[in-house]
């Protein structure tokens, strides 16, 4: 019997850093070598949460698995938490396989094919999605006190910052932003130029984007375009003003003004030059 296997953790770090996916696969290869399957392919995310499908290697799973006939027999996981955090989409998927003469197997979670087992994986499925989300909110409480306190809560600072390691006890070190002068002195020129362009804020924008891919300066290894220079024109963060939890990640939706955490962060912009490009821009746009 030819299967997949499938092996994922929830962020980079844990792939980087972890032994969470070799182990992953080492177990599920021993397991499949002592039932008689054999490993067709082995489909590894590294670094993707399970409550939703935006999962690059999860969706190259699934459509190799549905083609007609499929290549595998059975997609292989470790506990069905690494297939789905979601018990309706995992439900969804799991019928697709099925559909498709494709089993879906957990080596630490077996179940057989009649009800029992059927009603045994939804329960698995049930308190996986529970779980995921108790620990979700956990987790935002932590970083959400993190920020209060002004810490840096681990993902890609604006441009124009970059973070420094602080030792806040013995055995625990912490990130804050801190500027990054090389980038920096791009952002003060984006604003010194839109304030100077007398044209439309549009255009202004662009011809600040051509001006700075002409001098060779990047947007951290990309081109500059129109609406870089405008988010850079319109964050706060650039007078000192960061706001954490603002937008939903899962839909990307903005928050309630009430659930922001402020952070004051260095200024790299002072607060008459930015009112005044927000003034410029709004009346360019009326």
């Amino acid at each position: 019997m030819a299967v997949a296997l499938y092996g994922r953790v929830s962020t980079v770090r844990q792939f980087e850093k972890d032994l969470s996916i070799p182990d992953q696969i080492k177990q599920m290869r021993e397991w499949c070598e002592q039932h008689g399957y054999v490993v067709a392919k082995a489909f590894i995310e590294k670094g993707a949460s399970g409550t939703d499908d935006r999962r690059p290697a999860f969706q190259e799973l699934i459509a190799e698995a549905c083609q007609k006939p499929s290549p595998y027999e059975a997609v292989i996981v470790h506990s069905l938490s690494r297939f789905y955090r979601d018990s309706l989409e995992f439900a969804l998927y799991e019928r697709r396989l099925n559909q498709c003469g494709v089993k879906l197997i957990s080596i630490t979670q077996q179940t057989s094919d009649d009800p029992s087992g059927e009603m045994a994986r939804k329960i698995f499925s049930i308190f996986d999605e529970y779980q995921s989300k108790e620990n979700g909110k956990h987790t935002l409480r932590a970083m959400r006190e993190n920020a209060r306190q002004g810490y840096w809560n681990g993902s890609r600072p604006p441009f124009g910052y970059t973070t420094e390691v602080v030792t806040v006890s013995k055995d625990k070190v912490k990130k804050r932003l801190v500027i990054d002068e090389m980038e920096a002195r791009i952002v003060r020129q984006i604003f010194e130029g839109y304030l100077r362009g007398d044209s439309g804020a549009g255009q202004g924008a662009k011809l600040i984007a051509t001006e700075l891919n002409r001098l060779g300066y990047t947007h951290r290894g990309t081109t500059w375009t129109r609406g870089r220079v405008h988010e850079v024109l319109s964050n706060s963060t650039y007078v000192g003003d960061f706001y954490f939890n603002r937008v939903c990640n899962k839909t990307g939706e903005k928050k309630p003004e009430a659930e922001w955490i402020h952070m004051s962060v260095p200024a790299i912009i002072d607060r008459n030059t930015f009112e005044t490009v927000q003034q410029r821009k709004a009346s360019r746009s009326a």
